[in-house]
């Protein structure tokens, strides 16, 4: 195997991040069921899924030992890149046919788009392995479809598959280990004889590899701590919606209150305080706030439950958010604090029994009337 630097490495990681970007890993069980139970044309659907390749797959098989060659277009010619012996005859093949009209990554035209995939006979027996084959085989689509420079670099498409979320399942399926066991008998004694047949699939080797796994890791970790911050900071708005929310509330039952219970010992400063909350939208700001901000919340909620792709482009739009949250909540606690303490000239002049059941509706859900 080639030797390659881990400075090469880094550097195709940093020049990948810009281009496809980075996922989380990918959770493949359902994946490995489907290979498991020999449905490997869904299998590979959903690898290509994962990819955010929308194809359609149209596949053959070849013999087990399969060699690939070079002819009718196929992309990859040999997949297996080192066992002890220095061969890999009884390795899993697969093989993905890239058109010269392959439409552009992430368009509509991929919609549906019709890929041919060749895979020998004996892909089920490692799913694992075959997953992690086939993103290196679909990645090449990826490239393509992107026009990337280094779209036929096998390095280049192996960190590829490793960024787009298949880290996880190609460190599990790139060796397959096999040992077998064989007895000479003898007239006196028998040998027994224990050979380790270690096939490593990829173009990495183990130090490039584990060296790629590590910084895709601290890369994934960066940006989802940036994703968890945001997930915080969404908490903290919502709680402080609903303390609002609680707050209008208290108000409106109590104005009710007052207004229907009218004291001849309300001080003159209350009594005009409180003539105030009858004027035309005096609760408006306060209402719009709320709702412009509930607005906000659904966006920020959608964005953070669909987030499993990261770039530094979506890194700033976490941190927008964030300052968008911050804004909001300021504004909401600066309303928070006028409207306590207009709730706290109203509840001067409401009876304690009226006061329990209103605190009773609003925090235990009881009927409010």
């Amino acid at each position: 195997m080639e030797n390659i630097s881990n400075n090469y490495i880094e550097e195709a990681i940093e020049t990948l991040a810009d281009s496809i970007g980075i996922k989380d890993n990918v959770d493949d069980q359902k994946i490995i069921s489907l290979i498991r139970q020999k449905k490997v044309k869904e299998g590979i659907k959903e690898i290509a899924k994962c990819l955010e390749l929308p194809i359609e797959i149209s596949l053959s098989y070849v013999p087990k030992g399969y060699h690939p060659g070079t002819t009718n277009n196929f992309q990859s010619t040999h997949l297996v890149k080192t066992d002890w012996r220095g061969r890999g005859s009884e390795g899993i093949t697969a093989q993905v046919f890239i058109p010269g009209y392959l439409p552009m990554y992430g368009t509509s035209g991929l919609n549906n788009f019709s890929i041919s995939v060749r895979v020998s006979e004996n892909c089920a027996d490692s799913p694992a392995t075959f997953i992690a084959i086939m993103a290196h085989e679909l990645s090449h689509i990826v490239l393509h479809s992107l026009w990337h420079k280094e779209k036929d670099n096998e390095i280049y498409t192996d960190i590829t598959a490793m960024m787009l979320g298949f880290s996880n399942i190609i460190k599990n399926g790139r060796k397959v280990i096999k040992t077998s066991t064989s007895t000479d008998y003898g007239f006196f004694s028998n040998t027994t004889t224990t050979t380790t047949e270690a096939t490593t699939y990829g173009y990495l080797s183990d130090d490039n590899f584990n060296f790629a796994f590590n910084k895709i890791a601290e890369i994934l970790n960066r940006y989802k701590q940036g994703k968890n911050k945001l997930i915080g900071k969404i908490k903290e708005l919502t709680k402080k919606v609903k303390k609002n929310r609680k707050t209008m509330l208290y108000f409106q039952k109590y104005l009710e209150y007052v207004d229907k219970n009218l004291s001849r010992k309300m001080s003159q400063k209350d009594g005009y305080k409180i003539s105030t909350f009858h004027q035309a939208g005096y609760t408006d700001e306060f209402e719009q706030a709320i709702r412009k901000t509930e607005n906000e919340l659904k966006q920020f909620n959608n964005f953070v439950q669909n987030l499993n792709h990261y770039s530094e482009n979506i890194f700033g739009t976490i941190k927008q958010y964030e300052e968008k949250i911050r804004v909001a909540g300021n504004d909401l606690n600066e309303k928070h604090e006028r409207l306590k303490a207009d709730v706290g000239v109203l509840k001067r002049h409401v009876s304690f029994g009226y006061k329990l059941k209103i605190f009773a509706g609003i925090n235990f859900g009881n009927r409010l009337k």
